[in-house]
């Protein structure tokens, strides 16, 4: 991992203009391989490969669970989408969820109007137990709760379910919760992206870990994320049981 990360940030490329903005609906390739979206530098958003449970959330968004995004601020919209917004309306979170091993991962959507016109972001987990291992729950106060790293090209989010009550018969209920960002900070000379997850790289603009342990992470030593995220907006009524597909 050391040599794989300092030889990447030691190779000086210039990111296509395309990666300089965040968020546009119209994007229309994904650099995916191995199912990894950051083998190689993309010359637009990231989008999902193909819609189902764990992947996008489909055009409708039925795939997952979706509920509104009450957003800490439009200051905080516009710097997670690296452009000014101004008065974005309908806001939603999905989390299209499935079982990795002991974990949780798949992909987390954000979509709003803004202007008149539609944005919509797509966060990975990756689609392996070892992606997704740090995405858990756990008990925090007494309380089972769950936190995750997703990402897209131009930074992470951390999905945060703070409080759900299960109602028996299979039905998790629905949870209150948190999304929380972080950009990576590129710039035109930054090197491409690692050839791993931004939650496995310990050096570099591309580290987004929280709750650092070494050069790893310690996924339960807090609920709310560290390390410079910020809180993009607060949820209620997602339906646990559509967010993760009964796999929970």
């Amino acid at each position: 991992m050391k040599s794989i990360i300092l030889t990447t940030l030691l190779a000086v490329s210039v990111l296509s203009v395309g990666c300089a903005k965040k968020k546009a609906s119209s994007a229309s390739q994904n650099g995916t391989t191995n199912n990894s979206p950051f083998v190689t530098v993309p010359s637009g958003p990231y989008v999902p490969p193909g819609n189902g449970p764990g992947l996008g959330p489909g055009s409708n968004w039925e795939y997952g669970g979706t509920t509104d995004l009450t957003l800490t601020s439009v200051t905080a919209l516009s710097q997670y989408a690296a452009e000014t917004r101004y008065s974005p309306q309908d806001v939603k979170v999905n989390v299209n969820l499935v079982k990795y091993g002991n974990a949780y991962g798949g992909h987390v959507s954000i979509g709003y109007t803004d202007n008149g016109q539609y944005h919509e972001g797509y966060f990975s987990s990756g689609q392996t137990a070892e992606e997704s291992k740090y995405n858990v729950f756990f008990n925090h106060n007494g309380q089972e709760v769950y936190h995750g790293f997703f990402e897209d090209f131009i930074g992470g989010v951390v999905l945060v379910i703070d409080s759900f009550q299960s109602l028996g018969d299979g039905d998790l209920g629905n949870a209150t919760g948190s999304v929380w960002f972080k950009n990576f900070e590129i710039t035109p000379i930054t090197a491409p992206h690692p050839p791993t997850r931004c939650w496995f790289v310990w050096i570099g603009p591309y580290d987004c870990r929280a709750w650092k342990n070494g050069n790893g992470v310690n996924t339960t030593a807090a609920l709310e994320p560290d390390n410079g995220y910020t809180k993009l907006g607060t949820f209620q009524n997602l339906n646990l049981t559509e967010a993760f597909n009964g796999q929970k």
